[in-house]
């Protein structure tokens, strides 16, 4: 399997006990460490509801999505855990006006999963 950012071969150790387990993970030790998984938690109110923020990388680390994309798993068990009656939406990125376009349809309470954050501290909603 090739890294989703550099090309360059993932490698895995293979076992006995993993020989048939699928590869997952789509980016090399080289880049996550580069650009590792550090997620971010924030609440904004909204008119409806709140809107419970996660963002899964923080900085300038665009272009990275497909390679991020086998690190959701554990937002999603969280989600149905403990937001399940909540809507959830997943986007690369937002802004303010995604968060108002949002707003506007009423949905209730939101649990959003972005991949990068991108809504600057004191940013007003």
């Amino acid at each position: 399997m090739l890294c989703g950012s550099c090309g360059r071969k993932v490698k895995t150790k293979k076992t006995i006990l993993n020989l048939f387990d699928p590869e997952i993970h789509h980016i090399c030790e080289k880049c996550y460490s580069i650009n590792p998984l550090i997620p971010k938690v924030s609440v904004i109110p909204i008119e409806s509801g709140i809107i419970y923020h996660q963002s899964m990388i923080r900085g300038d680390s665009h272009g990275l999505g497909l390679a991020y994309m086998s690190f959701m798993n554990p937002f999603l068990k969280h989600y149905l855990r403990e937001f399940k009656d909540s809507v959830f939406l997943y986007y690369d990125q937002v802004n303010r006006d995604t968060i108002k376009i949002i707003d506007l349809l009423k949905l209730g309470n939101i649990y959003l999963l972005t991949l990068y954050e991108n809504i600057e501290e004191g940013e007003k909603l």
